[in-house]
């Protein structure tokens, strides 16, 4: 993945984490341990590339692909924005 990418990547793991605390529960509290592991893993890829991603199970990124589609459908909007999108932009 090229930066961008996990920029976009560690925006929706975030969103989607957001999504489950302000909207409806998705995740079980193992499953938002397993997307923050994966979120921090890629921030550290952005600093150092050789290191491995740690993406989450295929079920738990089937949930993260139906929160997207339910962002549109309750057209939600966070209540705050993303602390971490300055650091993503650089």
């Amino acid at each position: 993945m090229n930066q961008e990418e996990i920029n976009e990547r560690i925006a929706l793991l975030f969103l989607s984490l957001q999504f489950c605390t302000e909207q409806l529960r998705m995740f079980t509290p193992g499953e938002r341990i397993m997307i923050n592991q994966e979120r921090a893993q890629w921030m550290y890829i952005k600093e150092y590339s050789k290191a491995q991603p740690r993406p989450v199970s295929y079920n738990i990124e089937a949930k993260i692909k139906d929160v997207v589609r339910l962002i549109g459908v309750y057209n939600y909007q966070p209540f705050n924005q993303d602390p971490f999108k300055d650091q993503l932009e650089n």
